[in-house]
């Protein structure tokens, strides 16, 4: 079995511009402070919405890697979802990662 199929039989896939990418391992927060026309939640009072960015690794089918981000928004003061429970589907970004040499 290659590399990407078995990387997509384990994380998923996720969708961006078009393209498909397997996701390698899960997704987690970046902790990245938002650029403007988002709200972070260090910037949220009690009960208002607030934005926060996951990624994850990822390959295409050509084995290029690549990283994967995604925007959700949460609730401030409530309990945080499970973090399988937002929609990776579709990307809000894909980057290319630096190959090793």
């Amino acid at each position: 079995m290659d590399i990407y199929k078995k990387a997509s039989d384990k994380f998923g896939t996720v969708i961006f511009d078009g393209q498909e990418y397997a996701l390698t391992n899960d997704a987690d927060y970046t902790g990245r402070l938002l650029p403007g026309g988002f709200i972070n939640y260090i910037e949220a009072k009690d009960g208002e919405a607030y934005d926060f960015e996951m990624s994850a690794r990822s390959i295409d089918k050509d084995g290029n890697e690549y990283t994967a981000y995604w925007i959700f928004s949460g609730r401030k003061g409530e309990e945080d979802p499970e973090l399988d429970s937002y929609d990776y589907s579709e990307a809000n970004r894909v980057v290319a990662r630096e190959q090793r040499k």
